[in-house]
């Protein structure tokens, strides 16, 4: 596998816009900050494979970004049904986030595996 840098900065400047955009539309509230660096790691963690890392596999290119546009899509979407509705109570959120990366990196986990065999 092959990470590329200029791809890589693109996909971390994306994450972090979206991350402030997050921020930004979940008004002053003391859970703006924290909602808004979710959203950033999250997007990072997503967007990361699908720009910015190459492998010798075109098939496994191609499956990779799919997956990755899927979760992309998704975490998007719970991270900003979060931030116009701020809930009062964050470690659901947080735990909703954590399972959505998790099932991500299982998934692109058990793609890399079954490309190597």
């Amino acid at each position: 596998m092959k990470i590329n840098i200029i791809p890589t900065i693109i996909a971390v400047a994306v994450s972090a816009l979206i991350g402030l955009l997050a921020a930004h539309l979940c008004g002053n509230t003391s859970k703006a900050t924290t909602i808004g660096i979710t959203t950033g790691v999250s997007l990072a963690v997503t967007l990361l494979p699908m720009l910015a890392i190459k492998s010798g596999d075109e098939r496994l290119d191609i499956n990779i970004r799919v997956v990755s546009s899927i979760f992309v899509t998704l975490v998007l979407l719970v991270n900003f049904i979060v931030c116009l509705n701020v809930p009062q109570d964050l470690i659901y959120y947080f735990i909703f986030i954590g399972l959505i990366l998790l099932i991500y990196i299982g998934v692109i986990y058990s793609l890399v595996n079954r490309s190597t065999e």
